[in-house]
């Protein structure tokens, strides 16, 4: 009990807990077909930010998941939108309507400060907080000076979109540079990458990864099953060719891909690539195609993943070790 007790004060003097109102430094990031109703839910129950991946879903959509998730957690959560100017006027007629707690803003490299100012301006008049992903420096600086509440910097250790960076590289840099929370993304999955995030300066930790092996997780059981077999070196990033390059477990798909990558032109690559990937992120995550076409976009720390556990569980786990990880620290003599 006392730990638990002493655990709930620590969490409620950090600093990304105060900006986003949670009780543990816990981000769930957004995956597509994902990071629905039922997983962010237990996220948000948990203590955590659950965000729903509904980047690029039709709007009713997002209007359901919105609604299912609210039936499930009383909780802050949060929605992602992509800073891409054609998709926020829409977005943001939903979030008028919807007010979700938290809206967090997925970049691609390059975020655009006045675009970004108008939007986050807009959305905190309507009382939301904004957290932005950033996978530069600069896009982090950005975000800061468009009043971000909070920052996640990922590294391209990370499942899904990836920069060029790692995350022990970025974390330090912009907890140096940023006034604002940061949370350390890519590569983190067990108290042991919390600890390291936390000593290099970050406010808390986002993971992703490990949240698709939560038993919330509303995927295909193979997914789950190919990323607990899963070892080392067994993802890839493709799609460099299109500037917006993604992690994921090899397959054929992968091989296929990164086959289109070597033998055209980065032009011709492109638009290769754009038609054999259609659609495999959802022929991975619903009809459990995990071998063929199918995209299963985890991060390089899927062998540290070992079965399927409640959200609950995982979280409490990485919290746990993050203490014992401490402790060992601070015992340790030079």
């Amino acid at each position: 009990m006392h730990f638990h007790v002493k655990r709930r004060k620590i969490m409620s003097e950090n600093r990304l807990c105060k900006a986003l109102g949670i009780e543990k430094p816990i981000i769930q990031g957004p995956m597509a077909w994902v990071s629905t109703a039922p997983l962010v839910a237990a996220v948000s129950e948990s203590g955590g930010l659950g965000v729903l991946g509904v980047g690029f879903a039709p709007l009713e959509f997002v209007k359901e998941q919105i609604a299912a998730t609210r039936s499930l957690t009383k909780k802050p959560f949060a929605i992602n939108v992509i800073m891409v100017p054609d998709l926020l006027d829409h977005i943001t007629k939903i979030v008028s309507q919807e007010k979700p707690p938290v809206i967090y803003a997925d970049t691609l490299i390059g975020l655009d400060l006045e675009l970004s100012k108008k939007y986050f301006s807009i959305w905190h008049e309507l009382g939301i907080k904004v957290v932005v992903k950033a996978g530069t420096i600069q896009d982090a600086i950005t975000a800061e000076k468009a009043d971000a509440d909070a920052i996640v910097v990922k590294g391209w250790e990370g499942g899904g979109h990836t920069t060029y960076e790692a995350t022990t590289v970025l974390v330090p840099q912009a907890v140096d540079c940023l006034t604002k929370p940061v949370a350390a993304s890519g590569g983190i999955a067990d108290g042991r990458g919390m600890a390291a995030a936390i000593a290099l300066g970050a406010d808390g930790i986002e993971m992703g990864t490990i949240f698709m092996c939560a038993e919330e997780a509303v995927v295909h059981p193979n997914v789950k099953e190919a990323m607990i077999k899963a070892g080392d070196m067994e993802t890839v990033i493709t799609g460099t060719c299109t500037d917006e390059p993604c992690r994921q477990l090899k397959n054929k798909l992968s091989d296929e891909m990164t086959e289109i990558e070597n033998n055209y032109s980065k032009k011709e690559a492109a638009v290769k690539l754009k038609e054999v990937a259609e659609s495999s992120l959802k022929k991975a995550m619903l009809e459990g195609d995990v071998t063929e076409k199918g995209a299963v976009m985890a991060g390089q720390i899927v062998p540290l993943i070992k079965e399927v556990k409640r959200v609950q569980d995982i979280i409490d786990d990485v919290l746990k070790e993050y203490q014992s990880t401490v402790e060992k620290i601070a015992a340790f003599k030079l």
